[in-house]
């Protein structure tokens, strides 16, 4: 027990390092969600268990065509977990553990890359792009947040930025039982960043469409941003010290 609480503690005290990336990325999968449903298909591109129900739905009321873009929406998903899962653990047990692993900024910058390319396609067709290309957008904004979420599952505490479910139970639960600081400050965060995420997409979508999925792009990319920096930064110091070496050495 007390080995399982000294764990929890650590993963919250390492949250607590990236608490504002996770809210970006998670303001990234809320924007990119609401403007699918509004815009591209009319389907979930994250939230699995809502598609799931169009399908049963859709199977229930002999209606299938609805259902199309939602089978669409959830391939593009799980392709988009499976590569990402795929990317991030290749080589892992050759690495040093890390709070937040270099592959998973790959597989974030992979994202970053696949979104560029929905908002120039976007943009190119003026927000309103023909029915085959709204199948193309839709299964490519389901696969950047389905790597998201393989991604963050590297993270230390395995943050969810892609499926607020059980993060909104376990927030509740902490809170519910009278011990706030257990509650996670990483599920808050991404719940509200969500909530910011769908508004700035929704109110995009209804005044200014064809920039409606740049500000995804634009979250996930100062992540990336971010992260590399990061990444460079520690393997500075060591580089430093060994030029100082060097210097002192030939003095």
């Amino acid at each position: 027990m007390a080995s399982t609480a000294t764990q929890a503690g650590a993963h919250r005290t390492a949250s607590a390092r990236y608490l504002h990336l996770v809210g970006l990325l998670t303001f990234a999968t809320g924007c990119v969600d609401v403007v699918a449903l509004m815009a591209i298909g009319g389907a979930f591109t994250s939230v699995i268990t809502g598609n799931v129900i169009f399908v049963g739905r859709a199977v229930g009321t002999s209606s299938l065509s609805p259902a199309l873009h939602v089978v669409m929406s959830i391939v593009g998903y799980i392709t988009g977990v499976a590569l990402g899962s795929r990317l991030v653990n290749t080589g892992a047990h050759a690495t040093t553990p890390s709070v937040w692993p270099q592959r998973a900024t790959l597989v974030l910058a992979l994202e970053c890359l696949v979104l560029l390319i929905s908002n120039v396609a976007w943009i190119a067709y003026r927000a309103d792009p023909p029915a085959i290309a709204v199948d193309f957008l839709l299964v490519a904004a389901a696969a950047s947040l389905g790597m998201q979420g393989a991604a963050a599952r590297t993270v230390a505490g395995a943050p969810s930025t892609t499926y607020m479910t059980g993060a909104l139970t376990t927030l509740v639960a902490s809170l519910s039982m009278g011990r706030p600081r257990r509650a996670d400050a990483v599920a808050a965060v991404g719940l509200l960043a969500l909530v910011a995420g769908a508004a700035c997409g929704a109110v995009l979508v209804e005044r200014a469409p064809r920039i409606a999925l740049l500000p995804a792009f634009a979250a996930v990319a100062l992540v990336v941003v971010i992260k590399l920096r990061h990444h460079l930064d520690g393997r500075q110091p060591r580089r430093w010290r060994a030029f100082v070496r060097l210097d002192e050495t030939r003095q």
